[in-house]
């Protein structure tokens, strides 16, 4: 006698939820910068977010949480983190700030701020964004 296909759905759902419990709470995302957190004004600077392996994508977002940058370009560091980079390729005033990083697998708690300092004075107009690489 073969089990009805209910008890059969019953027993999925029920090692499905296992298998999720087990994994516990997500690990906070880290974030740092490259080659610091101090940049002269017009130098590239990149941010690194890292996760554990199988995130889907990094988010890096600003202060107030409207400007942020998705990166689904993740690459794996080791067994168990991954990283996702966001480059600026010339820093401005307007690039100084707080920052943090989210992953998604599902989402995450948020990373502790990054304080992004841009030393130096402005001599023309450079751009804001950031670009994922």
């Amino acid at each position: 006698m073969s089990p009805h296909p209910t008890t059969l759905l019953g027993l999925v759902l029920c090692l499905a939820q296992t298998i999720h419990a087990q994994e516990g709470p997500l690990p906070r995302p880290s974030i740092s910068a490259e080659p610091g957190t101090v940049i002269p004004l017009g130098r590239p600077v990149t941010l690194q977010c890292r996760g554990p392996v199988g995130v889907y994508a990094f988010r890096l977002e600003r202060e107030d949480r409207f400007e942020y940058k998705d990166n689904y370009n993740v690459f794996r560091l080791g067994p168990f983190e991954s990283e996702a980079r966001f480059r600026i390729d010339s820093v401005s005033e307007a690039n100084a700030g707080l920052y943090r990083c989210i992953y998604y697998k599902p989402w995450s708690e948020h990373s502790d701020y990054l304080d992004l300092v841009v030393k130096g004075t402005v001599t023309g107009t450079e751009g804001s964004g950031f670009d994922a690489s």
